[in-house]
């Protein structure tokens, strides 16, 4: 069984309308030579960082045979609903880490996840549900593209009740959600005990081992991402242009004609530029990968190379 140890850090929320895309995870253009070799999130990384459940996930379940017409409410719909044919069941769900790095299912009593689960759960006994929970990447902007998914095969069982109340105190530590608070009541609490975890980044698909995970840690921005690229593109246009015209060869630099960030983590941001009729991003890396929010300023003040990345006592104060 993997276990994943989990900070207690990050505030806002972030939401997918579908956490699933077929298409898989669409690679990111690099930039001019020395600005796409930095240090990035790894595989490790972002499967600690897709499992706090920032990002909703879809779970998959064991493919079933229906009659005509029949349809759970929620799921995926296709072909497969014919009479007589097998297809998998795909429904959102609210994943977590309890204070353990356990992954866990929080359900909603009575919802169509909740009642399948249940039903395939009497049929299967202590070996517990085989599903697939999958959690795609949403970064900030519409416009911008995917950088990870995470894909975790294994089992669900239902958590005694004995122990629900408990376990939800325990993920509460690890990540504050309201619905906790219901667990008992209105939520129900499953555990997913993990047999494989997979990323798939633009590098490829990594399947992640136990250590590794273990040892990552999620990215402390990006619970916060959205929030720290809209200060950015408010307050540092400036900047950012600076920084690019600089990083740009004199010939691409004069070209340029808009820059926006669209992805912002603990190793440095990414930089979208329009450099006359195409587009290719830049990675702005820092000198020191940022262990949290407060550590940003400073980085930022000695990437764009401002006055007061001279002076550590006033570096936190350029906000």
């Amino acid at each position: 069984m993997t276990r994943w140890t989990t900070a207690s850090d990050g505030r806002s929320e972030r939401t997918a309308s579908n956490s699933t895309a077929s298409q898989g995870v669409p690679p990111t253009a690099g930039g001019p030579a020395g600005s796409g070799a930095a240090a990035r999130t790894t595989p490790a990384q972002w499967a600690r960082t897709l499992a706090r459940g920032t990002v909703p996930g879809t779970l998959h379940l064991p493919r079933t045979t229906r009659g005509e017409g029949e349809h759970l409410p929620g799921a995926a719909t296709g072909r497969g609903a014919r009479r007589g044919e097998t297809r998998t069941e795909s429904l959102p769900v609210t994943h977590l880490t309890d204070a353990h790095g356990d992954l866990l299912l929080l359900l909603e009593r009575g919802a169509a996840l909740h009642e399948r689960l249940q039903e395939l759960g009497a049929q299967a006994g202590d070996l517990g549900v085989p599903v697939v929970l999958d959690v795609l990447d949403v970064p900030p902007g519409q416009a911008s593209l995917p950088r990870a998914r995470l894909t975790v095969t294994g089992w669900v069982l239902p958590v005694p009740a004995a122990d629900e109340r408990r376990v939800a105190q325990a993920a509460a530590s690890a990540r504050p959600l309201g619905a906790l608070l219901d667990v008992g009541r209105t939520q129900q609490l499953w555990r997913l005990e993990v047999g494989e975890v997979r990323v798939t980044t633009p590098q490829g698909v990594h399947v992640v081992g136990d250590e590794e995970v273990t040892t990552a840690t999620p990215d402390p921005l990006y619970e916060t991402e959205d929030v720290v690229v809209a200060h950015l593109e408010t307050h540092h246009g400036d900047e950012l242009v600076g920084w690019v015209l600089r990083t740009l060869p004199l010939e691409a630099a004069r070209a340029v004609r808009e820059v926006s960030v669209v992805g912002a983590d603990r190793h440095g941001l990414d930089v979208l530029c329009t450099i006359g009729a195409s587009t290719t991003v830049l990675r702005a890396a820092f000198d020191i990968p940022v262990r949290g929010e407060e550590e940003l300023p400073a980085a930022l003040c000695r990437l764009f190379d401002c006055p007061c990345a001279r002076h550590e006592s006033l570096a936190g104060a350029h906000r």
